[in-house]
């Protein structure tokens, strides 16, 4: 009966992940180019199982005010949720784009037109990359160019170049949620949006594992020129449990579009007494 219930325990103990769940701070931090501080950010992040939580400790982005966090379920859904003013809002990145994308054209009718020409995305460098709080990585190198394209009437055509090196740290010692990561990746270093949108998930298709530093160093072009090195690393990390309230948005909180302007107070009804 004790050999029994030991080889239970020991099969239990084995089929069970190495980690709970997760928590760890990500901070990013810009250098070099016009206003660069505008890109730092600290965000506390919780994870386990498919859910995540992200909550933004420091940050200048105008959309995320400091203490506001999103939420990401299962099915890759992302909730931001405002503590200060109790409210959450669905944030569709998709329907973002097709808002961008609208807008775009309605710029096209005026004889506007941007675009990204000849978008190139080549790795590099695969090799071990140490470890890195304690955890082994590979590191990778990739190098991008393209051309961004600015059709202006009258004026003509204005084209710049872009060329950056982002150099990433991965480890696949850490069950990361597959969503939770990609929005990690896209609140640290900005979404790659268009055409380079569809180079770049073609050519890191194969690059596996949570990212756990990034650097990216772009070549500066144009009037001001110098160079921009965005580094995004995770600083702290430790296995927790969590609780299961931690993904959930709490009670009495009122649903809000985030992508609609705010609406100032509604005009009294005279009717009434």
């Amino acid at each position: 009966m004790r050999r029994i219930l030991r080889t239970f325990v020991i099969a239990a103990i084995a089929a069970t992940p190495a980690w709970a769940g997760l928590e760890f701070t990500v901070v990013t931090k810009t250098e070099g180019g016009q206003e660069a501080s505008m890109g730092d950010m600290v965000m506390n992040a919780q994870a386990e199982g498919d859910q995540a939580r992200i909550e933004f400790a420091e940050t200048h982005n105008p959309m995320f005010s400091k203490g506001m966090y999103m939420l990401v379920n299962a099915k890759g859904e992302m909730t931001i949720v405002n503590p200060e003013k109790k409210t959450y809002s669905k944030f569709d990145l998709a329907a973002m784009m097709e808002g961008a994308e609208a807008g775009m054209g309605a710029a096209a009718k005026m004889g506007i037109k941007m675009e990204i020409a000849d978008p190139k995305i080549e790795k590099v460098l695969e090799e071990p990359g140490g470890e890195i709080l304690g955890y082994p990585t590979t590191h990778y190198r990739w190098h991008t160019t393209y051309t961004m394209v600015m059709h202006l009437p009258v004026m003509g055509d204005k084209k710049t170049p872009a060329d950056s090196v982002e150099d990433i740290w991965t480890t696949t010692a850490i069950a990361m949620p597959a969503h939770a990561s990609k929005a990690l990746e896209g609140m640290g270093g900005g979404q790659v949006m268009g055409e380079l949108k569809k180079v770049s998930d073609l050519a890191k298709a194969k690059m596996t594992g949570f990212h756990l530093k990034t650097v990216v160093v772009s070549a500066g072009h144009g009037k001001h020129g110098g160079q921009t090195k965005t580094t995004t690393e995770v600083t702290k990390l430790r296995k927790a449990e969590i609780a299961a309230s931690t993904f959930a948005i709490p009670a009495g909180y009122t649903e809000t579009d985030m992508m609609q302007p705010q609406r100032g107070p509604a005009m009294p009804d005279l009717n009434k007494e």
